[in-house]
């Protein structure tokens, strides 16, 4: 291997490394109700982290006479900077609950932790001239891993990265800003601040120890709660897959698919796909041959309804059913079926080329849109999805007749009204659809 192959294959192992996987829209929705959750905890945490911190100092210099100006200065910016925590704690929960700045919020109270933190460090260094140096025995730098403790709520590795590194430099800066102290110089100092040691201010370094193991607790906890949703969803999913059509298993929520177990009418584009003379491939090709032959004719009808949006409710042998508009009807479901059946045809035609088929594949395809009964029916030992409806009559009696008309392609006027493609489609004589009392006016594509 060269040295320029080499290269690019170590990028391409970098780039593999931070690309974010495709995430499908039920993990996503999972994601989006952690994250909420764990930001309303999060801003809880610390409403009673600083409450719990506050009180601390309060009762720690409870009757306590201080006559050094630079104590008094040192515990009112502590007591401000718990109080604001606290604040920042409840500002980001109330955000959280109004689904406000979901994505923002994590980094927002991060900083703003960091800032509340540095800067009280930052205003005893550079505001009350005590040496940098010795930032590690205010008690205030013990906040420090509550405050990444909390961040960890959110399983960001990018946003716990950035907290250690925003930790990493403020403290760098104010540990060697000051320049380095001799022995006695530093002896002088920790004369100076030897109330830092006292018992009322290690009673306040235990609350913080009691603190974070709180938070930590609550990162398990959120953790734990993440897996067991997850659990519960791939399980719930995994029942639904046996009877749901795949497309929509994966999307639906629990309110979505109470409702289908209820069942509903909707208006609904069919499609009946059919192969045209299959038994002649049947009689004609060896069995294994015959199973590669049904399961590349379905993936080409899978790439097809998943381009356009259809979901197929099922295969029918050498057939298929492929609905638009389900679970819930949208802009376009018929103008999304008329597009797939085209596109179907396409991949047929170059399926044909490759493989030299003799004769041809040919397919019946047919279009129509109504109304329907969609639902989950049975009892629980046998769940089934289903679509029944004249709706669904009609679109398979179409499909028959494009037999008679010597068209592939044959959808309802309905249908292509619904689409607004009038001028892409003519009108074709038929005979009567068989069981159905009302005239349909059948239509296939111009040209």
């Amino acid at each position: 291997m060269t040295p320029r192959s080499r290269t690019r294959a170590a990028l391409a192992r970098l780039n593999t490394l931070r690309t974010t996987p495709v995430l499908s829209d039920a993990t996503q929705r999972l994601i989006r109700e952690a994250d909420t959750g764990a930001l309303q905890r999060a801003g809880m945490a610390r409403m009673v982290t600083g409450g719990l911190l506050l009180l601390a100092v309060v009762v720690a210099t409870a009757g306590v006479e201080f006559d050094n100006p630079v104590a008094r200065k040192q515990i009112a910016a502590a007591e401000l900077t718990l109080v604001l925590f606290g604040a920042s704690g409840w500002f980001g929960a109330w955000l959280a609950s109004r689904r406000i700045a979901i994505a923002q919020l994590p980094v927002v109270t991060a900083v703003t932790d960091a800032l509340l933190v540095l800067g009280n460090l930052a205003y005893s260094h550079w505001g009350l001239n005590i040496p940098g140096s010795l930032f590690s025995a205010f008690p205030v730098a013990w906040v420090v891993p509550i405050t990444m403790a909390a961040a960890a709520i959110h399983y960001q590795p990018r946003l716990q990265a950035f907290v250690a590194a925003v930790y990493v430099v403020g403290l760098t800066l104010i540990a060697f800003s000051g320049g380095f102290l001799t022995l006695e110089e530093r002896q002088q100092d920790l004369a100076a601040i030897a109330g830092l040691f006292s018992m009322q201010t290690n009673m306040v370094r235990i609350v913080m120890v009691f603190a974070a193991g709180l938070i930590l607790i609550l990162v398990a906890r959120q953790g734990r709660l993440m897996l067991e949703r997850a659990v519960r969803e791939t399980t719930l999913r995994a029942n639904l897959t046996r009877y749901l059509p795949r497309e929509l298993a994966p999307i639906l929520t629990d309110q979505a698919f109470a409702s289908l177990r209820q069942g509903r009418r909707i208006p609904v584009t069919v499609m009946f796909v059919d192969i045209r003379a299959s038994t002649t491939f049947g009689e004609t090709m060896e069995p294994a041959q015959l199973a590669v032959f049904i399961t590349s004719f379905r993936r080409r009808v899978l790439r097809a309804a998943s381009r356009h949006g259809g979901v197929i409710d099922k295969f029918t042998g050498d057939g298929a059913l492929i609905l638009f508009g389900v679970p819930g009807a949208r802009d376009g479901d018929a103008g999304r079926a008329l597009a797939c059946g085209r596109t179907l045809l396409s991949l047929i035609e170059r399926w044909n080329a490759k493989r030299g088929f003799n004769p041809p594949v040919r397919l019946g395809i047919g279009i129509h849109t109504g109304d329907v009964f969609c639902g989950v029916v049975g009892d629980e030992s046998r769940l089934e999805f289903t679509v029944v409806g004249e709706t669904v009559n009609i679109a398979s009696r179409i499909e028959q007749a494009t037999k008679a008309t010597d068209c592939e392609l044959l959808a309802s006027q309905e249908t292509v009204l619904a689409a607004g493609e009038e001028d892409l489609w003519t009108e074709v004589e038929c005979d009567p659809l068989p069981g159905v009392t009302r005239r349909m006016v059948l239509m296939r594509p111009v040209g």
